[in-house]
């Protein structure tokens, strides 16, 4: 795998997972009662996962 595949997949990896944390974010504010603040949190969370992941199979490597 090439330096330019690997980066675009890291991108891809960030992009999903922040992108489903603000979705969920979205969805449980009207239950919590705050959708700011729980929007928030989950992009937090997501960018969180999207490290987590994108840096696991370096960890394995090891």
């Amino acid at each position: 795998m090439s330096k330019k595949a690997k980066k675009s997949a890291v991108q891809g990896t960030y992009a999903l997972c922040i992108t489903v944390g603000l979705i969920v974010g979205v969805g449980l504010g009207p239950m919590l009662g705050s959708v700011p603040i729980t929007t928030i949190l989950g992009g937090v969370v997501g960018a969180g996962a999207g490290y987590f992941f994108s840096h696991l199979n370096k960890r394995s490597r090891r």
